[in-house]
């Protein structure tokens, strides 16, 4: 059995290296819809709540044989059900498409990028006590667009860029008691955003030093994650022949992001340049103030969900059948404030609908029995809204949970392959702009019996 000691060591080395590769990622993303606000969202679930089309307040593993054990930050109230050590990682790879009717154009971008990284203990697996900590990007803001027009017989492009994100490293603690999951996640949100606007004359008569005027804003702030699921018995069967018992649960969830109050400082720079090969050239600071205090007011989330699901026991375990749930979320972004100043941004929501099916645990006659199945789909109100015609935001998902090793090996380990494949679209024909994308994410969750004592030397 391994020592606690280099299993510290190692567990801790995976973590901060993967966490450094994390939060120092380059999105390779152009859209003009993660200019507002604090850029665009992460959907910020797991692989498996990717895969049923964002499930996951109501959604749970850990706790039947054939799922496995993933850290559903969604709703900390699950970390309750950790039955081992478990290491969980999610990569994303994302192709968008933007379309402009006025002017006409199209746009592709393809990016890759690490979606979360987690690691949850059982701290006392009798009583239902479990910890989870880890790291995950919130958002991103990554932008270029260019404006030209004609001013005073000369050509004028105007270029805004923009860059940074919200980031969260998060630890969290759920308990349970009899069919009471309760649990919350706590921890720092920080991050930047670097906005700049240039412009540059074009003119073959008459020579112009383009300008810059550009504002570079640092925050940071602690959050407060509260989540619940309440789960009970709607019947129950028993076959006699196969001496299997199988019981039909409901779920029910909630979770919520309460409201913050992020403290920022802010520099900002108004100067002309010009380019050259090592890069732009500073010819004159028209003003430079650094360290201006103040506040981003960040809104609250509610979600809340149920979940019908079915196992089934015999000799040789209890399995996860199938499962199917719905669940709506709602933000406050009319509440969000930037240094006191509001954004076009309005209210959102989202409702999700996801299932999952395992065909044959029970048997455990081939491997493709053992996979994990998902399906999902979602509907809802984006919280971007340039033209006031709001942005509708739909899409559907599929997805496996993929087993590594077969059921009779699971003595010491449970590594299991979360697979998602998501596809959406914000916008409609009354939106001057619309993004298509497609998303792929794969979930390690990598689990292992550790920390245990050894009964002989």
């Amino acid at each position: 059995m391994r020592s606690v000691s280099s299993t510290l060591i190692r567990l801790s080395l995976c973590f901060l290296v993967t966490g450094f590769t994390l939060l120092n990622a380059n999105a390779q993303e152009n859209s003009p819809f993660t200019r507002y606000g604090l850029g665009d969202f992460y959907n910020g679930s797991h692989a498996i709540s990717r895969a049923m089309g964002g499930l996951g307040v109501a959604y749970s593993d850990g706790t039947n044989n054939n799922v496995g054990q993933a850290i559903n930050f969604m709703n900390p109230a699950t970390y309750s059900n950790f039955f081992m050590v478990s290491y969980d990682l999610g990569l994303t790879i994302d192709t968008r498409n933007l379309r402009s009717e006025n002017p006409a154009g199209k746009f592709r971008s393809n990016y890759f990028y690490p979606s979360y990284l987690g690691v949850g203990l059982p701290l006392n697996r009798l009583k239902g006590l479990g910890l989870a900590f880890g790291l995950r990007p919130l958002s991103r803001i990554s932008y270029s667009v260019v404006n030209r027009e004609r001013v005073a017989g000369d050509s004028l492009a105007t270029i805004y860029e923009g860059s940074g994100g919200l980031n969260q490293a998060y630890v969290g603690i759920g308990k349970k008691w009899k069919n009471l999951s309760v649990g919350f996640n706590t921890g720092f949100n920080f991050g930047r955003r670097e906005i700049s606007t240039k412009k540059i004359f074009i003119s073959d008569s008459t020579f112009y030093y383009q300008s810059n005027s550009s504002t570079l804003t640092n925050f940071n702030g602690l959050f407060f994650n509260p989540g619940f699921q309440y789960e009970f018995s709607v019947g129950k069967k028993v076959n006699e022949q196969t001496k299997t018992t199988s019981n039909y649960m409901v779920r029910l969830g909630g979770s919520a992001m309460l409201a913050q109050g992020l403290s920022a400082s802010q520099d900002q720079k108004r100067e002309t340049y010009t380019e050259s090969q090592a890069g732009d050239i500073t010819i004159d600071s028209v003003s430079y103030v650094d360290g201006i205090k103040g506040t981003i007011q960040m809104p609250s989330t509610y979600s809340g969900g149920i979940t019908l699901h079915k196992t089934a026991s015999n000799n040789r375990g209890t399995f996860e059948m199938w499962s199917i749930g719905a669940e709506y979320t709602t933000t406050q972004w009319n509440k969000y404030r930037f240094y006191n100043q509001t954004d076009q941004l309005v209210n959102s929501w989202q409702l999700k609908i996801g299932a999952q099916l395992c065909p044959d645990p029970l048997a455990g006659r081939s491997y493709w029995s053992n996979v994990n199945y998902r399906v999902g789909a979602f509907i809802g109100k984006d919280y971007v809204d340039v033209d006031g015609n709001g942005l509708k935001h739909i899409g559907f998902s599929v997805g496996a949970g993929l087993p590594i090793k077969k059921w009779n090996n699971y003595d010491r380990q449970f590594t299991v392959l979360n697979t998602a494949l998501q596809f959406g679209k914000r916008g409609s024909g009354v939106n001057n702009i619309t993004e298509s994308y497609v998303q792929f994410t794969l979930g390690i969750s990598l689990t292992d019996v550790w920390f245990q004592k050894r009964r002989y030397d």
